[in-house]
């Protein structure tokens, strides 16, 4: 005779409460930190490039189509509205991505990126549980991002930025981020 035995433990086949689901600022999120991925290895290639190369000009719109992507992708995260408070720090992050790319010189580009550092917990996501380890993981991977970004020749000028006095942008950038 057999003898009826329930092997799966209550509540198991349950869905948990912790887990984590996409926003659709999140969804964007992670689609910008491909996209900076690759504007990151496009802009490398380019750098290591010889304008004499008979694929410069293909490697030179793979950077400009990836710099666009980009782009793209942070008006995207800016136009969704936030869905829960984890938002607000990818929301943010994608604000500062997106000055940082369109960032007209080397000293713009410094003062916003010092943003990241001198208020952390603004582009940090201090919830508890599996939805604030998730955003926070993407924004530590977005965060590392932005500093391949600041060692591109492209942002990185050490004569500029030694001499740069305190930009106007940065307070602006901060009224910007912190309102969201």
């Amino acid at each position: 005779m057999a003898t009826i035995i329930a092997t799966t433990p209550f509540g198991v086949t349950e869905a948990s409460r912790d887990l984590f689901s996409h926003t659709p600022i999140s969804r964007r999120f992670t689609q910008l930190n491909i996209a900076l991925s690759k504007y990151i290895e496009f802009e490398r290639d380019l750098e290591a490039a010889d304008c004499f190369d008979l694929a410069f000009q293909a490697w030179a719109a793979d950077a400009e189509m990836a710099r666009k992507d980009v782009l793209h992708a942070t008006d995207a995260i800016t136009a969704s509205p936030l869905e829960r408070l984890e938002d607000r720090p990818l929301k943010r992050s994608a604000l500062l991505v997106r000055a940082l790319i369109v960032s007209d010189n080397e000293v713009e580009f410094t003062a916003l990126l010092r943003l990241l550092d001198r208020y952390a917990p603004l582009f940090a996501c201090c919830a508890v549980g599996a939805v604030g380890a998730r955003v926070q993981q993407m924004l530590e991977t977005c965060h590392s991002h932005l500093d391949a970004i600041a060692k591109l020749g492209e942002f990185n000028d050490p004569v500029a930025v030694g001499a740069e006095p305190r930009s106007v942008a940065e307070p602006d950038m901060l009224i910007a981020t912190c309102a969201i």
